[in-house]
């Protein structure tokens, strides 16, 4: 494996990173790169803090090693601010092969599920990312991954002897604010990256521990949520509560549809292509779907005013 320069991740994540679509063409099983391009640009034009590459908004599950490799390696080539990639897959070497990939394209850090589909011990879990330490060796910052919903849960004992361990720290998109402070109290004077995948919950903490967000919305809506970063930032409650009552009606239309269905729609809204989705959806939601596609125009419209005005 070929080590990274260590400076080229010196903060770690922190503020707004956006947890990118992958576009993919209809018909097709492989990342749609010109695509994957103009969102890079896009994403960076609106200045966030950092681009994650196939996470769940990224839909990694979907693509072979390669494809997702070959990806990285272009993104990162054209990306003006840091990229880090998701390297989780369903068995260790896989993972290993694609933290080198991220390494030699000179990604800025890595995150990493538990092994994904099957539920595992927390001895299990414990023993597969100590392996990956020893054999990443120092590569390239290296952050959990903790995401409930789509892999074994990291128990909070777990990932406070990881980050111990030699684990950056930790994205946690459990949306459990008492594990999440938990985090925050164990980890808080270690240095490590404690960053969220609630947008709500960065919210809460963001003054108070929390390094960032790894944002999905901000794949469609970067502007909304860079804006309200900053507002959280300079203390501007006023601004602050009007952005996050936008951020929360968006979330609102996002629960009703399998992951990352009503980003890709926003994005396509807003001229970007997006990609095909992974599976149709059935008539209820087709009919709902389209009642997104109507009301998002206006809703943007408004919302933008107000994120650009900051």
């Amino acid at each position: 494996m070929k080590k990274t320069d260590p400076t080229a991740a010196e903060s770690g994540l922190h503020g707004v990173m956006a947890a990118c679509l992958s576009p993919r063409r209809a018909g097709e099983p492989n990342v749609d790169l010109a695509a994957l391009l103009d969102m890079i640009d896009f994403l960076c034009a609106a200045r966030v803090d950092g681009v994650v590459l196939f996470g769940s908004t990224g839909e990694f599950v979907h693509f072979e090693a390669a494809d997702r490799a070959r990806a990285l390696s272009l993104a990162v080539r054209r990306s003006r601010c840091p990229v880090y990639a998701n390297v989780s897959h369903a068995n260790l070497d896989a993972a290993l092969a694609l933290t080198d990939e991220a390494a030699g394209a000179g990604a800025a850090g890595v995150l990493l599920m538990p092994p994904i589909y099957f539920r595992y011990d927390q001895e299990t879990v414990r023993q597969y990312f100590l392996d990956f330490l020893k054999a990443a060796d120092g590569l390239l910052p290296a952050y959990l991954y903790n995401i409930p919903m789509f892999a074994t849960p990291i128990a909070l004992e777990t990932a406070v002897e990881l980050i111990g361990a030699g684990f950056a720290g930790i994205k946690d998109s459990s949306g459990d604010a008492e594990y999440f402070l938990r985090l925050l109290e164990a980890c808080g004077s270690s240095g490590a990256c404690l960053v969220t995948g609630s947008e709500l919950l960065y919210g809460r903490f963001r003054n108070s521990g929390a390094a960032g967000v790894v944002s999905g919305i901000a794949s469609a809506v970067p502007e909304l949520v860079v804006a309200w970063d900053k507002a959280l930032g300079a203390g501007d409650e006023h601004a602050a509560s009007s952005l996050r009552a936008s951020i929360a009606e968006f979330i609102a239309w996002f629960e009703e549809f399998p992951t990352p269905m009503i980003i890709r729609e926003a994005a396509k809204l807003r001229g970007l292509s997006a990609g095909a989705p992974a599976a149709p959806l059935g008539p209820v939601l087709s009919a709902r779907l389209e009642e997104f596609r109507a009301w998002f125009p206006g809703w943007w419209k408004g919302v933008q005013a107000g994120a650009t005005a900051l």
